[in-house]
């Protein structure tokens, strides 16, 4: 898949292209069987096609959120294996990456992150992968979310869908709060006690806290993930499932898993 940033009618916008699948069918079918070994569905990873059907995917995708109220891209024009999105301006990281370190900064972005992703999920939608790259704050402060090229729905239930994306954020937001695990702990527990069952979904993976424990020490990536897992359990006993959900997506996103090379 390729972005490339161009102008259109005086504005911003982007041509994305769709890749033919890139291999990952066996790594995906192995984190298929490790989710399902442990039943744990809302961790299953979902099909990730390349090329025309990816870009379809997507396209679906966003009318479905544009319908349920969710600020995303509107679709501008399309080809066979491409789509060209509207900009909806800052990603979410750049944004925390300026702030530079500034605490009170970095709570008001991520709060109002946080209220629109539970805005999002009362309306029936969801994401897949929430991550702070994938989310847009424009200069009025309206949160936006982008990059749909696979669908969760395709292998579990929407309250599943819905855990799977709190999980996502809060792994991706570790690295903010570090040290600060309290501050995101309390923003997420006001909307996941409103979410029960999104919450009893993600509260199945109780297993894994025996390995979570073991990684906290193993340097920073691996600290990140212990900390979201500290975030998430104390916003709702959601205990270990970050480590298996940074494992899935450090897999998806490079094709190798880090945190099991640190571990071996």
């Amino acid at each position: 898949m390729g972005v490339e940033s161009i102008v259109v009618a005086g504005r911003d916008a982007w041509l994305k292209a769709y890749a033919q699948d890139d291999g990952r069918k066996l790594g995906l079918g192995i984190l298929d069987a490790i989710a399902r070994g442990l039943d744990i569905d809302a961790l299953r990873p979902p099909p990730h096609p390349g090329g025309g059907e990816a870009k379809d995917i997507e396209a679906r995708r966003l009318a479905q959120l544009e319908a349920q109220g969710v600020h995303v891209p509107r679709v501008l024009g399309e080809g066979a294996s491409t789509l060209l999105l509207s900009n909806l301006g800052d990603t979410f990281a750049a944004r925390l990456r300026a702030a530079d370190g500034d605490a009170s900064r970095i709570d008001a972005l991520t709060q109002a992150v946080v209220d629109a992703i539970a805005e999002a999920h009362a309306r029936g939608a969801y994401f897949g992968q929430p991550l702070p790259r994938n989310i847009t704050l424009d200069d009025a402060g309206r949160v936006g979310f982008i990059d749909f090229e696979e669908d969760p729905l395709e292998v579990m239930s929407l309250p599943q869908a819905q855990a799977r994306d709190w999980l996502m954020f809060a792994f991706g937001m570790a690295r903010y709060y570090d040290g600060r695990t309290e501050v995101l702990a309390d923003m997420l527990s006001q909307v996941l006690q409103r979410e029960p069952e999104v919450a009893a979904h993600a509260n199945r993976v109780g297993r894994l806290q025996g390995f979570a424990q073991r990684i906290r020490w193993l340097g920073r990536s691996a600290r990140h993930v212990a900390h979201s897992i500290l975030v998430v359990h104390a916003a709702s006993t959601l205990l270990p499932v970050l480590v298996f959900v940074a494992v899935l997506w450090d897999w998806v996103d490079d094709g190798e898993i880090e945190l099991l090379k640190m571990l071996f």
